[in-house]
């Protein structure tokens, strides 16, 4: 039986709404990755998840990355305020990064999006964020490119500018590098080399295995220390996994 719009858009029906679908993703999470910690995850994390999941909300106005919430509070551990944070795909993790670290370099693939977070930046006069448009280019159905985007709507476009943008900075360079954008197996090929020896490679999303393919050198525990969080994640109904690894030894 459909809801009338006008029931349906009553705040008691669609707190129920969220709470129902709440449950429904812990039981998928449940199933997909076959951890009981899931089920105590959802119990501790159920109020901030709540908080940021409010009707029209917009991610800029909260300052919180939009990865697990095991995952943020392990980052917010780590972070220093003289450290240099590369990120692929831009919003409100790069508002959370500029306020607890010297540097972020963002790099963003869409327009509309980018204008809209250098809005938010200007109006709260944030001066430590160079935030980047890269957009990708078309290319023709049988032209080959190992930079491109499993997502179905950027089908034929080439990303290969955007990945490489990580190449303009020395090795070493970044104390931490957030892969949260597009054609995210390249970023993590040319990411690996930026970070510092004790820096750290965030992967959002890990839970999607292609992401890995041709990145085995993440699985040498002599090289990289890994930290692995799966649950809730903001702004979603859907229970993801956030991966850390922190590099051991300079590559």
């Amino acid at each position: 039986m459909k809801i009338p719009p006008k029931i349906a858009k009553m705040p008691i029906i669609w707190e129920l709404r969220k709470l129902s679908l709440y449950c429904v993703s812990l039981l998928k999470a449940l199933y997909r990755f076959r951890s009981i910690s899931i089920v105590f995850d959802s119990v501790i994390y159920f109020s901030v998840w709540w908080k940021y999941h409010q009707k029209n909300n917009d991610p800029l106005k909260n300052d919180f990355p939009w990865i697990t919430f095991k995952a943020e509070q392990f980052i917010r551990k780590i972070l220093r305020n003289d450290m240099i944070v590369f990120e692929y795909g831009s919003g409100s993790s790069t508002l959370y990064f500029s306020r607890r670290v010297a540097k972020v370099f963002s790099i963003e693939h869409h327009r509309g999006w980018h204008e809209h977070l250098c809005r938010t930046i200007e109006e709260q006069a944030i001066k430590n964020v160079d935030c980047r448009l890269i957009e990708p280019e078309t290319i023709d159905e049988k032209g080959a490119s190992e930079y491109l985007s499993q997502h179905f709507s950027y089908k034929n476009k080439d990303f290969t500018s955007y990945v490489k943008s990580i190449d303009a900075f020395p090795d070493g360079y970044f104390d931490l590098a957030l892969i949260d954008g597009r054609s995210r197996s390249c970023c993590i090929a040319h990411a690996k080399n930026k970070v510092k020896p004790g820096g750290y490679l965030v992967i959002d999303n890990s839970d999607r295995a292609y992401y890995f393919n041709g990145n085995d050198f993440l699985w040498d525990e002599k090289e990289w220390k890994a930290y692995h969080f799966t649950g809730p994640i903001p702004y979603s109904f859907e229970f993801s996994k956030t991966s850390v690894f922190q590099k051991l030894h300079f590559h």
